[in-house]
């Protein structure tokens, strides 16, 4: 089963590109429909909204009434955030039921429209992620139109959300609906065409190579940007069953004052991002296979985290994937064409391809295969980063179970032990 998140702005036409999806089999999930459940006087968050927000929210019949309560949480994050921790979980778990009926179907493709999906970190919880969007004049008019809004209104709904540009950074696919909807409906045809497609040829989820797992923990680094170490984010990662990034943001040194996409530091100057692809990619491995767009785009995401500079975003995506190759195959190295294949990947994602201290890098594991000590000489010498060697060597050459540090051991365990698309 194919699961694709899609997002965008308000008034951006998310339903519309859903409902043409579902037309061509797709199984749509609408996150903003399960919201209405929860929240009806029967739903699960019904008494908690109430409880929280008070009777300021309620229509005269009892109801909520979803217009009152949109014009506190939108003019208020502190509010927004209140809510949030209510519906998530909720919404999330509903979520999860009503997908698991497809799990089995043959190449069925799940879509989940939310429209908060990025701005929440959550959106690494789906295999391909689509984008919605549209002029902002044209956006700004939809909202005023469908809503009843003044133009005020309207564009303080639209200034709380993340731009869309901004969002756009993280689609694996786009869907302009700007101008007539029969391009609209076109443009989703083709989507529908292609996920269905990909579903088809889905890889299957391969096993942990322990030994190797460990090799890249135990030779690779133990500090990573902004304290978030790679033990301490595998095991987050365990915790959550994924990656989650507000949750990231928060152990994050300093703390970041607003939401995780903004945590990021200009010209930081600590360990690079690239020093979290180990334990990012044992997740992906685990989670789908030898997926590499997936795993391009995740690494993508965690680096921008903590770094602004798109060059240590590049050379996060390009070690990544190379650390999934070596999982696979035991090896550092690989032909060209594949190595061209990862620079374009990163060049998708970064905008640039990979600096020059990957290269250093791979050269150091080249020289030394089988070796990750003398990996890591070899690129200490050439003034490169040794624990980036030592992770991508490590990967290739493993460590037995038994030789390794008790902790890193009982983290690849764990890691293992998570279900195939949890």
């Amino acid at each position: 089963m194919l699961r694709v998140g899609l997002t965008g702005g308000i008034a951006c036409g998310k339903s519309r590109v859903l409902a043409r999806l579902a037309a061509f089999g797709l199984h749509p999930l609408d996150l903003d429909g399960l919201a209405h459940e929860l929240l009806a006087p029967e739903g699960a968050a019904y008494a908690d909204v109430v409880a929280a927000f008070g009777s300021a929210v309620l229509a005269p019949d009892g109801s909520i009434d979803r217009k009152a309560l949109g014009s506190l949480v939108f003019a208020d994050p502190a509010l927004r955030a209140r809510l949030n921790a209510i519906m998530h979980p909720r919404v999330r778990a509903e979520e999860a039921s009503r997908a698991a009926a497809f799990v089995g179907e043959p190449g069925a493709v799940v879509v989940t429209d939310a429209a908060l999906l990025v701005e929440s970190g959550l959106h690494l919880r789906f295999q391909r992620l689509v984008v919605v969007h549209c002029s902002p004049e044209e956006q700004l008019q939809r909202l005023m139109h469908r809503d009843g809004l003044t133009e005020a209104a309207a564009r303080a709904r639209i200034e709380a959300q993340m731009p869309a540009q901004e969002k756009r950074r993280f689609a694996h696919y786009e869907i302009d609906t700007s101008g007539p909807v029969e391009r609209t409906d076109q443009a989703a045809a083709g989507l529908a065409h292609e996920l269905r497609a990909l579903a088809g040829v889905w890889p299957s989820p391969v096993p942990l190579p322990l030994e190797r797992a460990l090799g890249s923990l135990a030779y690779g680094p133990s500090r990573g940007p902004r304290g978030l170490d790679p033990l301490a984010l595998l095991l987050e990662i365990v915790a959550v069953r994924g990656v989650e990034f507000e949750r990231l943001a928060r152990l994050l040194a300093p703390a970041p004052e607003g939401p995780w996409y903004r945590a990021a530091l200009p010209h930081e100057a600590g360990p690079p991002p690239a020093r979290l692809a180990a334990p990012l990619a044992l997740w992906a491995l685990r989670q789908g296979g030898p997926d590499e767009a997936f795993l391009a785009a995740a690494a993508a995401s965690l680096a921008r985290l903590t770094h602004v500079e798109v060059a240590s975003v590049a050379d996060a995506c390009f070690l990544a994937l190379a650390l999934l190759h070596a999982a696979l195959t035991g090896s550092a190295g690989a032909e060209r064409e594949r190595r061209s294949a990862w620079t374009h990947l990163a060049r998708r994602w970064a905008g640039v391809p990979p600096s020059g201290k990957i290269d250093v890098v791979l050269s150091a594991c080249l020289a030394h295969p089988g070796d990750p000590e003398a990996a890591r000489r070899a690129c200490a010498a050439a003034h490169g980063d040794a624990d980036l060697a030592g992770a991508l060597a490590g990967m290739a050459a493993g460590r037995p179970l038994v030789a390794g540090p008790a902790d890193l051991v009982a983290a690849v365990h764990a890691v293992d032990s998570l279900a195939a698309g949890s």
